[in-house]
């Protein structure tokens, strides 16, 4: 079977780094195919394969690559005897440490080499061989962005970033933004490859996946109010330009949804 398992980051990153999530795939298994919801972190993916000719995660092998936030769905094929460690940057994050360009990235993984992205790759070896031991490589990814963020401070373009991420309020992003629109929309195609609307409508709809999941009723009209929608069938149409399921659908089967 497909083992995911998702820690916090300790409290000195948590302005940073939302979650690690670890992936390991059951031996006796080949193949399983995924299907990736839309997201606006930005993720750094470990990934650990024992045969770099026949294991990979959308062609990737072994390596340490970049995957850009994403409005659209797309599918991963996750092979046998692969390993897969992925880290989730808030919004902005990895521009400001490494001034990534995301306004220039196409929606795919890159390898750290192609962005020229200076980190230690020899993480790579801690995690293959502390592999059975989740706790011990929470600890050396705790004590590896430790080091990367020891002297870095947000930016107050970023901390409106993470706040919009967090809280959906779009009015309250510009407002506290202290830019012209024009200033607005080029910063943020550059810290994040997506739009301040596009952010909003992500993170809105990543929230009412938590509802789903918590409410077994799934009745809509008890959550569309909360979510700045004009009415139900607002939600119901949003939810499935980014699903490609009504929720009712989604309900009864969502399996085939990796964060799922």
């Amino acid at each position: 079977m497909l083992k995911i398992q998702s820690f916090k980051p300790e409290y000195s990153l948590c302005n940073f780094i939302k979650s690690y999530s670890i992936i390991d795939m059951n031996h006796k298994v080949e193949t399983y195919k995924k299907t990736i919801l839309p997201f606006n972190e930005t993720c750094l993916a470990f990934i650990v394969t024992s045969n770099k000719e026949n294991n990979s995660y959308n062609k990737c092998t072994t390596g340490i690559y970049l995957c850009p936030p994403s409005a659209k769905t797309h599918d991963m094929d996750l092979y046998k005897d692969f390993f897969y460690v992925d880290v989730s940057f808030y919004p902005g994050v990895l521009h400001e440490v490494f001034s990534i360009p995301f306004d220039k990235l196409k929606d795919r993984a890159y390898s750290i080499e192609e962005l020229s992205i200076n980190i230690d790759t020899n993480i790579l070896e801690q995690i293959h061989i502390n592999r059975e031991n989740k706790g011990k490589i929470v600890d050396i990814l705790n004590a590896y962005f430790f080091k990367l963020f020891y002297n870095f401070q947000e930016s107050s373009f970023l901390l409106n970033i993470k706040n919009l991420y967090l809280n959906c309020e779009l009015d309250e992003f510009f407002d506290n933004s202290k830019l012209s629109i024009r200033q607005i929309q080029r910063n943020m195609n550059k810290f994040t490859g997506l739009t301040p609307r596009t952010i909003q409508r992500i993170s809105r709809f990543n929230k009412i996946l938590n509802n789903i999941k918590n409410c077994k009723s799934g009745n809509m009209a008890l959550v569309y109010k909360n979510y700045d929608f004009y009415d139900q069938s607002h939600l119901l149409k949003e939810f499935k330009s980014f699903s490609g399921l009504s929720c009712k659908e989604f309900m009864t089967d969502n399996t085939k949804y990796l964060q799922f």
